[in-house]
């Protein structure tokens, strides 16, 4: 049983942070432990973990080559006095992956933000998960029978459900869906009367390399990675994709293609469309990452000059429309990138001296 409220390790900060710049991958394997006080050895752990991950496989996947699955469930064959002990391995684990594997673009092979805990016995389990809510790392747990444990952490790793929603299926509150907490786990509904479109807007954020603009989102937006999508000052577009490395021409053709899919919402709040407090992306305004070192370079805030009506146009049509469009820009410290597109969209007819201005 949990003897005190569990803890996020304050060492576990940082690695989290460190985590979090990277991203788990599909297939992910989650740390599985057991307590000396339950009637698990690390014999039975092992068992169990390979048995429900056959099941899995074969019940979801069709699959019959388990082994291709036997890191998805990772038995912990050491017991741990109470499960405080058990988040506190889980780090101790992951910050030693991280520093044999430091490039932060690479997928994270340990699921960092949840570890799975049998307490008592083979049939239930102790779900426990972190995640950052109002730039805070909060922790919560909740009981699984054995049979959902599978599924469930699947749900998680691949994004499908949040820890809140699980946790909400079995009325149990903890802080990933309290709404007292953070509003970000709230019920979203589509507001029809279209009162978003009134919010402060957002900027398409493009990049000539993944590596590079990793190394400015934090000053472009400090809240970036704490906000769901369609809620912070920028949105990172096409950064992993060939889309835009080093192409400017693809990237005036996706710009408008980008700010139609935004205007129809479907990426918000899982397909229900912009709730009240969320904010449109911006029409004719986005900062580009041009260069590999902006800390010195800069970045360029770009102004797309035209009077294009996106309306029911095709994605073709608006890429057309893109690349033939005259695109002002403007050179600016990467701290203050998101202020003049502010500044820009503010004024609504700001134009760039012509010293100022670069070609696209």
């Amino acid at each position: 049983m949990i003897s005190a409220p569990l803890q996020v390790p304050p060492s576990a900060i940082g690695t989290l942070a460190h985590a979090y710049t990277g991203r788990a991958s599909d297939d992910s394997r989650i740390d599985v432990y057991f307590l000396s006080s339950s009637e698990l050895s690390s014999t039975s752990l092992v068992s169990v973990c390979s048995s429900l991950t056959a099941s899995y496989v074969r019940d979801y996947f069709g699959d019959d080559q388990v082994e291709e699955y036997q890191q998805f469930l990772t038995p912990i064959p050491s017991p741990f006095a109470c499960v405080q002990d058990c988040i506190d391995d889980h780090f101790d684990r992951l910050d030693k992956w991280l520093l044999e594997h430091p490039a932060p673009e690479r997928d994270v092979a340990i699921y960092p933000y949840g570890i799975i805990v049998f307490e008592r016995d083979e049939q239930n389990v102790l779900l426990v998960h972190i995640d950052s809510i109002n730039k805070t790392w909060q922790i919560g747990s909740t009981h699984l029978v054995v049979a959902d444990v599978s599924l469930e952490v699947t749900s998680l790793i691949m994004g499908d459900e949040l820890f809140g929603d699980i946790c909400y299926k079995r009325d149990v509150l903890v802080p990933q869906n309290d709404p007292y907490i953070d509003e970000n786990y709230k019920e979203h509904h589509k507001d029809e009367s279209g009162s978003w479109k009134n919010n402060a807007p957002r900027f398409a954020v493009y990049s000539t390399g993944w590596a590079h603009a990793l190394a400015v989102t934090g000053m472009l937006d400090d809240s970036y990675h704490d906000v769901p999508f369609g809620h912070s000052d920028v949105e990172l577009y096409g950064l992993d994709s060939p889309h835009f490395i080093g192409a400017k021409n693809k990237l005036r053709a996706q710009f408008l293609v980008n700010v139609a899919a935004d205007e129809r919402g479907e990426k918000r709040h899982k397909g229900k469309g912009p709730c009240p407090s969320c904010r449109p992306l911006h029409k004719s305004i986005f900062i580009d990452v041009d260069n590999d070192d902006p800390r010195v370079n800069g970045v360029l805030v770009c102004q797309m000059v035209s009077d294009v009506s996106i309306g029911v146009k095709s994605d073709e049509q608006l890429a057309e429309m893109g690349r033939k469009a005259k695109i002002e820009t403007r050179r600016v410290g990467v701290a203050f990138a998101v202020a003049t597109a502010k500044i820009i969209s503010s004024s609504g007819t700001d134009r760039t001296p012509p010293i100022l201005q670069e070609k696209m």
